[in-house]
This record gives structure tokens, C-alpha cells and sequence, in this order.
């Protein structure tokens, strides 16, 4: 039977606190991939509280919710969640470090998913809360997913060529000057979770997440050059396989995680603070790696547009601007009739 209230939703996840004997849990809007917009399977604020927004996220208690959001939100959190379920609380005047300790007893065990969350987003909670008792844990698959009978899977789109006559660069170049960074940084390997930085470095674009044209994969690319994508089997096509070349293993997307931990042993290997999440450091560390921390090194390179790209932008703009246009000659023609809102 669905759950279609959110107070039955609430409860539930309540209910399945109290099975793993944790006080709390903190749901944000993420992926594994920290993506600023995320698939429907990654909805997991708004299946619990109704929230649509792009930014904000709750934390429950077996007592007490409360969700936060920043001030672009303060009326529409209102209209979509209900106040009797969920506390308004707005940030970044609102702390959630300081909402725990308000509601939490010492003693207190609060849960988050070590695949949505990075480290220091951990480490700076911790430095709040520990003081007053409280530990935070992570948990071992997330507690919403357990009960979210109706999650919709991960998208199973194939992944789609993006032809170096469009990138004006082949991924082979872009993977030297990577293997070059890693050298001179004196680095084995980096792990790159961020998919537009994965769609850059391969030259590869998917249709995962609505109005942005990624695919879910991880990659992780070694000194020499290689790389290995991790990708579920369904997305790859006999194309994308040619398209990527003898120096990128395809692997699949579940075998990414073992990866970290049973083969990179010895190695040192970087991880961007901002994208990569618990989950992908502790397996490095619990398989002997010797992380550490530094900018994703595609970041700065595919800011710099070379002639391909910036013909693409500016096809991309006058596509853009005749749609705006004809919406603006729609507009102009139907609003006289009063039958239309702002909405």
C-alpha cells in the first residue's frame, strides 16, 4: 500500500529510525554525485515533505522535523509543506548543529547517508554537535529508500556521444593533461564523481537528469592516461564503447565502490572536498589509499572555451533567444484575453 500523505511518510520514517535504533536523520536535496539538480530517484525531500524546491533539506527526529531553506523559498516552503509535520526554519541564519542540540538529548545518535553528504559538511556538523553529546553516524543505506515503496529507479538512458568535432578537444587529450596534473601533483590517481566534469573528460552526455544533459557514472583516471568509467551496463551501446577507446575500462556502476576499496590500496588519490562524498573517502581509506583532497582538475580546464565550444554557445544562445521570442509573441497575444496568470 503507498504512502500518499506526508504525515503517514513521516511516520514511517520514524518507524524504521526506530528499527536501526537511531534518534535522527538528515535528508538533503543531493545525489551521489553532489549535483545541484538531481533525478527523480534522488527526490527524497520532496517525497517526504512535498518541498519542490532546488535547495534546502530537513532533519527528523523521533520527536521533532524541521525543514530548512534559504530565503528564495520562504513563501513557497509554506504553501508545500505542512507546518504541523515540519518547523520553517530559514538559513543560513538557522544552524541545523543548532537545532539538534535544542531537540536532542545527550546521548543522541543522528543518522545522514554517507553518499549525499562530503566530508567537511561532516566534520563541521560534528565540531557543533559532539560538544553537547550528540554523534553522527552513517548510515548504512538510507533509511527513506527503505521505505519509499514507489522510488522510481535511477534513469537506464543510454549514454550519448559528444563528437570531438563539437568538444573541439578529443578525451584522449583531455586525459593527458589530466595524467600530466596527477604527475606533477605526485598523485597515482583522482577520483572524479561531478558528472559535468565526467561528461567533459569523455566527451560523453546522457539525458539522467531533467534539462541537463549528463549521464550517472563515476570515473576514475590514473596517471598514465587510462581511465575507468563506472556506468550501468544498460546505458553503454557498442558506439560509446568505440567512441571511448582501449585507455577507458567500462565498468559497472555498482563495482565502483570495491574499486576504491580493493584496488587503489597504497595509492595516493584525489578527491574534490566539494563533490566527493563520505561514502567514496571512506572506502578509499578503509582500502589503504592515502586520500587527499584537492579541486576537481577538469574544473578549470573546461571553463576555458576553446572555438567548438564557444560556436556552441552561440548556437545554443540564438536557439535560446528565438524560443524566448515566440514565447514573448504568445504572451502578447493571449494575456490581453484574462485567462492566464503569472504561474
Amino acid at each position: 500500500m503507498l504512502m500518499q500523505t506526508h504525515e503517514a511518510r513521516l511516520k514511517a520514517l520514524r518507524e524504521e529510525l526506530k528499527r536501526r535504533e537511531l534518534d535522527g536523520f538528515i535528508i538533503p536535496i543531493s545525489d551521489e554525485h553532489m549535483s545541484e539538480y538531481v533525478g527523480d530517484y534522488a527526490q527524497r525531500l520532496n517525497w517526504l515533505t512535498g518541498f519542490g524546491g532546488s535547495a534546502g533539506f530537513a532533519a527528523v527526529t523521533l520527536d521533532h522535523a524541521a525543514i530548512f531553506v534559504d530565503g528564495r523559498y520562504t513563501v513557497q516552503v509554506r504553501d508545500q509543506v505542512d507546518g504541523n509535520l515540519f518547523e520553517y526554519r530559514s538559513i543560513p541564519g538557522d544552524s541545523l548543529g543548532d537545532w539538534l542540540k535544542q531537540v536532542s538529548a545527550a546521548g543522541a545518535t543522528i543518522a545522514y547517508d554517507p553518499w549525499l553528504h562530503t566530508w567537511n559538511w561532516v566534520a563541521e556538523l560534528e565540531k557543533v554537535v559532539e560538544p553537547a553529546g550528540i554523534t553522527m553516524v552513517p548510515a548504512e543505506g538510507n533509511p527513506i529508500d527503505a521505505v519509499w515503496s514507489d522510488q522510481p529507479a535511477p534513469s537506464d538512458a543510454q549514454a550519448i556521444i559528444h563528437t570531438d568535432e563539437l568538444a573541439g578537444r578529443s578525451s584522449a587529450d583531455k586525459r593527458a593533461a589530466i595524467a600530466d596534473w596527477l604527475t606533477e601533483n605526485d598523485l597515482d590517481a583522482v577520483v572524479v564523481p561531478a558528472l559535468d566534469s565526467i561528461a567533459w573528460l569523455l566527451n560523453i552526455r546522457g539525458t539522467d537528469v531533467s534539462h541537463t544533459p549528463v549521464a550517472l557514472s563515476y570515473v576514475i583516471a590514473h596517471k598514465d592516461g587510462t581511465a575507468e568509467l563506472f556506468i550501468a551496463p544498460e546505458k553503454v551501446t557498442p558506439e560509446l564503447t568505440q567512441h571511448l577507446g582501449n585507455a577507458v575500462t567500462v565498468r559497472a556502476r555498482d563495482e565502483f565502490t570495491g574499486a576504491l576499496a580493493g584496488e587503489l590500496s597504497g595509492k595516493t588519490v584525489s578527491v574534490d572536498p566539494d563533490f566527493g562524498v563520505v561514502g567514496i573517502a571512506q572506502a578509499l581509506r578503509d582500502g589503504g589509499a592515502k586520500f587527499t583532497f584537492k579541486q576537481d582538475p577538469t574544473i578549470l580546464a573546461k571553463a576555458i572555451k576553446n572555438e567548438a565550444e564557444v560556436a556552441g554557445h552561440r548556437d545554443a544562445q540564438a536557439r535560446d533567444g528565438a524560443a524566448v521570442s515566440r514565447f514573448l509573441r504568445w504572451l502578447e497575444v493571449t494575456a490581453p484575453a484574462g485567462e492566464i496568470d503569472e504561474l
